[in-house]
């Protein structure tokens, strides 16, 4: 198989996984172990043996370096709802993409290495700036539990946040939300 069927497979397997799911957390979640894909050493030594795992080694960087692409993508779709879920979703994609470009680093693959810190750069500063104005989680600790509805209004004076809180708070019915949970600070 030539080596532009191989990186046009691997893009487009990327894509197809990207594609697959409607919401980008997901599309995330699906990636980042393509991202990390490891193949196993195979058996055997001579030259043989090493064009193999080389051969091997390649196509599994190609492979890996079209998930961190499709990585990027997603985490540009990514709504996050808090300051904390952006840096989050942005350490867990930009450690993916270090990862990647450490391997083409120590490989001597110096342009895709450069290429995976200018992605990195570019998804860390587009997390960063949209995370920045965002309203953090804090922990809300209450003496008594109470109905969503009575909580949401208490915090936000709005009642039409309460879908949200009863989100956040995860509780078995929305009339008796946990005594801590957390919720968004706005």
């Amino acid at each position: 198989m030539p080596a532009a069927s191989i990186s046009t497979a691997a893009t487009g397997l990327a894509a197809a996984v990207l594609a697959s799911t409607n919401d980008p957390a997901s599309a995330i979640a699906m990636l980042l172990p393509l991202a990390g894909y490891l193949p196993p050493v195979l058996p055997g030594s001579g030259a043989y043996w090493a064009r193999n795992q080389a051969a091997q080694d390649a196509i599994a960087s190609n492979l890996r370096c079209a998930a961190c692409a499709a990585l990027a993508r997603a985490s540009a779709l990514y709504q996050p709802i808090s300051y904390q879920d952006a840096q989050s979703v942005r350490l867990l994609v930009c450690d993916a993409i270090d990862a990647e470009a450490t391997r083409a680093a120590d490989a001597g693959i110096d342009a895709t290495y450069r290429a995976l810190r200018d992605l990195r750069t570019a998804v860390a500063l587009d997390l960063a700036v949209r995370g920045a104005n965002l309203a953090a989680l804090v922990e809300v600790t209450t003496l008594v539990s109470m109905p969503s509805l009575a909580e949401a209004y208490g915090l936000y004076q709005d009642t039409t946040r309460e879908p949200e809180l009863v989100a956040s708070a995860g509780p078995q019915h929305p009339l008796w939300l946990p005594l801590t949970f957390q919720a968004l600070q706005r």
